[in-house]
């Protein structure tokens, strides 16, 4: 699929799973787009990846690329909101992206990646996420997620795409020109996700099931409390993937299984997805920690318990020793090019 350049390539920076890619825009616009792949831990094995410093453990037992693919596209250039655990929010913010800017980030990294164009994958998750939050960007978005099976086809790429939109759900958002509340705009990625025959990832940032905290969190943003999110979906039919709530998990921060329980919580339309906390400048700054690791994986096994007894299911995702290589979202940029913050 031939599309005039919005973006030129000009750094790549590599983890034992994958790689961040920075890219300029034409406008000199720094953003970042990323390639991983899953690490399988099972058993004794998981031992064996929590514990190691070694990039050859890593490498051992990453999910092969024919099975899953990781990657995600920045919606933004930076990102308008100052979320206190990362660190796009230190960066200087220059407005959305346009769909060709995103839409070359995809081509960018499938042509990246050789095995992509040959053996292909069966779930290539995408997550539009890394650098911006695409509810502000929302039409572009939804645009490019539609054009993903497109893409495949034009390309002759043997790609099964899993579109993932992750928001931390702001209450006014613009969208064809005009403001929509955040009600709308989750029904506009329904819709999406009816498109791909409920075979879409829509992933709620929550962090925290203290209002007050999560707000903090997120720098002070206007977001729809979660009992509204979770309302929201009480008579909506949920096709395919059911909606995830992911935690970042942090010490001292408040994740109630009861509180989400009252709010309607159902494990016929919701999972819950409890993240270990990267270091980041911002987090540092910001004095957050947190609650578990590779090496701490066991501080989780209670609360996921507590999930587990409700009946919702629950994901715990870690991060590897080697894996903590100060490459999150916008480290690369604010590390490489602090002039151009």
């Amino acid at each position: 699929m031939r599309i005039e350049t919005a973006i030129t390539p000009i750094r790549s920076f590599y983890l034992p799973s994958g790689r961040v890619i920075v890219s300029r825009t034409n406008d000199g616009s720094l953003i970042e787009s990323t390639e991983m792949r899953d690490v399988s831990v099972q058993g004794k094995e998981h031992e064996e990846v929590r514990n190691s410093l070694d990039p050859e453990v890593i490498w051992k037992h990453l999910v092969p690329t024919e099975e899953k693919w990781l990657l995600t596209v920045s919606t933004q250039k930076g990102c308008s909101y100052k979320c206190r655990f990362c660190d796009v929010s230190r960066l200087k913010f220059n407005g959305n992206l346009t769909k060709n800017e995103i839409v070359e980030q995809i081509v960018m990294l499938v042509e990246s990646t050789p095995e992509l164009k040959t053996v292909g994958t069966k779930k290539a998750k995408i997550g539009f996420a890394r650098m911006g939050e695409p509810k502000h960007n929302l039409q572009n978005v939804l645009e490019t997620m539609r054009l993903l099976p497109v893409m495949s086809w034009l390309n002759n790429w043997p790609i099964e795409w899993l579109p993932c939109f992750n928001t931390i759900v702001p209450t006014k958002i613009v969208y064809d020109d005009k403001v929509i509340d955040w009600y709308d705009a989750l029904m506009k990625v329904l819709d999406v996700k009816d498109y791909f025959d409920g075979n879409l990832h829509l992933q709620i940032s929550c962090n925290s099931t203290d209002e007050n905290k999560r707000k903090w969190l997120f720098g002070g943003a206007d977001v729809a409390p979660l009992e509204d999110i979770i309302g929201a979906f009480k008579f909506k039919e949920i096709k395919g993937r059911t909606i995830t709530l992911n935690f970042i998990a942090m010490k001292h921060v408040e994740v109630s299984v009861e509180k989400l329980l009252n709010f309607g919580l159902t494990p016929d339309k919701f999972a819950v997805k409890l993240i270990s906390m990267n270091r980041t400048n911002a987090s540092t700054e910001n004095d957050l920690e947190t609650e578990f690791d590779y090496q701490h994986i066991e501080r989780m096994e209670k609360l996921k318990e507590e999930f587990k007894r409700v009946g919702v299911p629950v994901v715990v995702d870690a991060t590897a020793k080697c894996e903590g290589a100060g490459l999150c979202c916008g480290q690369t940029i604010e590390t490489f090019w602090p002039k151009e913050k």
